[in-house]
């Protein structure tokens, strides 16, 4: 049985290394500690990808979404141009599921599946 929070480093590191192949400065922004109740920069964050012409703040999670509702609420508030707001979500063996929310309260979906041999 795998650990919950190495898992979700190990899902983590992975997310790093994409952000970074394509030429972007990453930071975990994600803290951890036994007494801290929030975690994720403003709640619901856990990466900082900064790009050359935008700022992306990324959350990781495996195999299902978190609730998108949270999500469109902020980029709805603060979403301006320059800034990205992505959920990433690793499905096990198969790749990465991108949701990148938007101004006007909606989101798109892209899927990175891996290819088979």
């Amino acid at each position: 049985m795998v650990k919950t929070r190495k898992k979700g480093l190990r899902i983590q590191l992975k997310a790093i290394k994409e952000l970074e192949s394509e030429g972007c400065l990453v930071g975990r922004v994600e803290r951890v500690g036994r007494h801290i109740k929030i975690k994720d920069l403003f709640g619901l964050f856990d990466l900082l990808s900064l790009d050359f012409d935008k700022i992306r703040l990324i959350q990781i999670t495996c195999n299902r979404p978190h609730t998108h509702k949270p999500y469109k609420e902020f980029a709805v508030q603060y979403c301006r141009e320059g800034l990205q707001l992505e959920q990433w979500v690793w499905l096990d063996r198969l790749g990465w599921i991108k949701y990148t929310y938007l101004s006007d309260g909606l989101y798109t979906k892209t899927k990175s599946f891996k290819k088979s041999n």
